[in-house]
């Protein structure tokens, strides 16, 4: 009897012992996991951001992207025609025609993006370089333009927090045949196309979060369906940007001038597509430079081959924003997943320390 009184006293103190333990381990990745709540939302740092993107640095995110491949424009008159007629009938190739004036214009498309989620033109006569036809720039129109799905790679900065695309010379569509025989394509290029890119991501509300773009011939950039960087026309590379404020105001400019607030909120917490439109329509150059500092990317759960990423974006469905649990385990140092777990481990707290009490319990009984 006193053997079997020994067994179980021995065993309550190690079941005890155990319990202890377990709480005390409990309360340790409790507290650690709050001190690291603590620093994130306290530091907002790009660094602190990215690094939990769960990429090493120089990796690969591919962005989904539509190219339409378009057709050098026959010359036309401008003698025979009026100039609003002209500029109306030639869109594509303007170098090689004569009558070739680069320079910025803004005001082409309207604020707001179309119901199809495409930019809308403007027109008139008289307005230089408008009324141009959207519905060729960005969808198939037989014997004009020619439509290709496709991407293209950006890789992941850790020391600078950010996502770059960098391409001094610019032509992804080299290898297509639509456009073959334009006289613009004799050096081995594919010139004139245009392309339509969208890239999700979570409002952090950092006020470190910046978005720039720098490429040659109209660039349109929506946050949304609003309009943020307009840099439209036939022009040399011109650079433009945003930033986001920690209210979640936008600002925008252009080539080094003071940012402007350009209207548009985003809620920090919430998803928002940035979504870029660029057309290269003249055969001089073709660059195109995009960063992404400190922001925080919809990354899909489907890894790369090298370890790489893809954007959560389906070209398919304009209104899609991949929510923040789709890619969590992609990115465990984000707020909302360090409260998630936070609340795991409260839990456990409390599930050991009820049963440490029945431990205590049982070995007072044994006694």
């Amino acid at each position: 009897m006193k053997q079997e009184k020994t067994r179980k006293l021995l065993f309550g103190y190690g079941a005890l012992t155990a319990v202890f333990m377990l709480v005390l381990v409990a309360i340790i990745g409790l507290a650690n996991t709050i001190s690291r709540i603590t620093e994130s939302v306290l530091s907002r740092t790009p660094d602190a951001v990215l690094a939990s993107a769960g990429l090493d640095d120089g990796k690969v995110v591919s962005v989904p992207v539509t190219y339409y491949d378009q057709r050098m424009d026959e010359c036309v008159n401008m003698y025979e025609l009026s100039a609003w007629g002209a500029l109306k009938a030639r869109q594509f190739e303007w170098s090689k025609c004569g009558y070739h004036n680069k320079k910025l214009e803004q005001g082409l498309v309207k604020y707001d993006l179309g119901s199809d989620y495409l930019p809308v033109a403007v027109s008139g006569k008289g307005l230089s370089n408008r009324n141009i036809d959207m519905a060729r720039w960005f969808g198939a129109v037989d014997g004009k333009s020619a439509g290709y799905t496709g991407s293209i790679d950006m890789k992941y900065n850790e020391s600078g927090a950010m996502f770059e695309i960098d391409e001094k010379e610019f032509y992804p569509l080299d290898e297509m045949k639509f456009s073959d025989g334009d006289i613009v394509n004799i050096d081995g290029h594919n010139h004139l196309f245009t392309m339509d890119v969208a890239v999700p991501f979570n409002v952090l509300g950092s006020g470190a979060e910046e978005f720039s773009i720098a490429a040659d011939d109209d660039t349109f950039v929506f946050v949304g369906d609003k309009l943020v960087i307009d840099m439209g026309g036939i022009h040399d590379a011109i650079e433009g940007k945003f930033v986001v404020r920690e209210n979640g105001e936008i600002y925008s400019g252009i080539e080094g001038e003071d940012l402007a607030y350009s209207g548009i909120n985003v809620a920090p917490g919430d998803g928002a597509i940035i979504r870029i439109f660029h057309a290269d329509r003249d055969s001089d150059s073709s660059m195109l430079t995009m960063k992404f500092v400190g922001m925080d990317l919809s990354l899909t759960n489907a890894e790369l081959a090298d370890g790489g990423m893809q954007v959560a974006y389906d070209p398919s469905n304009p209104t899609y924003v991949a929510p923040l649990g789709e890619s969590m385990e992609f990115r465990p140092d984000s707020t909302k997943a360090l409260v998630l777990a936070a609340t795991i481990e409260g839990v456990a707290v409390v599930v050991m320390a009820v049963l440490m009490m029945f431990a205590v319990r049982f070995v007072i009984k044994q006694k």
